[in-house]
């Protein structure tokens, strides 16, 4: 039960992915910690976890998780064999900003681009990050909506921490930033052209399928 319930900690479920994609451990123990929000990152208070969770194989990459991520990246290039011209859009928002991503996925869908939306993903039990972890291996496109609530959301600052930002772009997804109000665009996708959709949601929409359809 102990093994179990480490295996489950957000923290340890974070090392682990950093460890499957060839990280060593103190920097995917530091990567992890940034996902996590844990500041300041003071490694000899974490070490004791670590060593306790490697001791009973808490650090071991979850079978299921490895199949889940290896069946949708099969699954993903299968798609592009079979139809080059589909594409999948995994949607990164707040809860707050629910009523626009939703309209968004129904408007996306109506034009032809598949969506990776967690309220249509995540089941009760599954476990949040494998089950993200498996959408960004079957997915092309990183949409991430950018507004004044989604820069006050813990959940959407981890999925811009450069961490995940690299695991991201090693799943070759194509990161689109979506700015929704005046907010500011963090400095790790400022560089970035974004989809405005402060002014007009149906300019944002016009020029983001022109994005998504032009690299088909």
């Amino acid at each position: 039960m102990v093994k179990e319930a480490l295996v489950r900690l957000p923290l340890l479920t974070s090392v682990r992915q950093f460890l499957r994609l060839g990280d060593k451990t103190e920097v995917a123990l530091r990567k992890a910690a940034t996902v996590a929000g844990i500041s300041p990152f003071v490694p000899a208070d974490l070490n004791p976890l670590l060593e306790w969770a490697h001791s009973l194989g808490a650090l071991q990459p979850s079978l299921v998780a490895e199949d889940l991520i290896d069946a949708a990246e099969t699954k993903k290039e299968r798609r592009h064999l079979e139809a080059k011209d589909q594409r999948v859009a995994f949607l990164s928002h707040s809860s707050a900003d629910k009523a626009f991503i939703r309209q968004l996925a129904a408007d996306l869908t109506a034009n032809g681009i598949s969506v990776w939306l967690d309220e249509q993903r995540i089941r009760v039990g599954d476990s949040i990050p494998e089950k993200i972890a498996q959408g960004l291996a079957e997915s092309d496109y990183f949409l991430i909506a950018m507004s004044q609530k989604s820069s006050e959301s813990a959940w959407v600052q981890k999925e811009l921490n450069s961490a995940l930002m690299s695991e991201v772009q090693r799943r070759k997804v194509h990161i689109l930033p979506l700015k929704l109000d005046d907010t500011t665009m963090p400095p790790i996708i400022a560089d970035k052209k974004y989809a405005d959709f402060s002014k007009s949601y149906r300019a944002g929409l016009d020029d983001l399928l022109t994005a998504l359809k032009g690299s088909i």
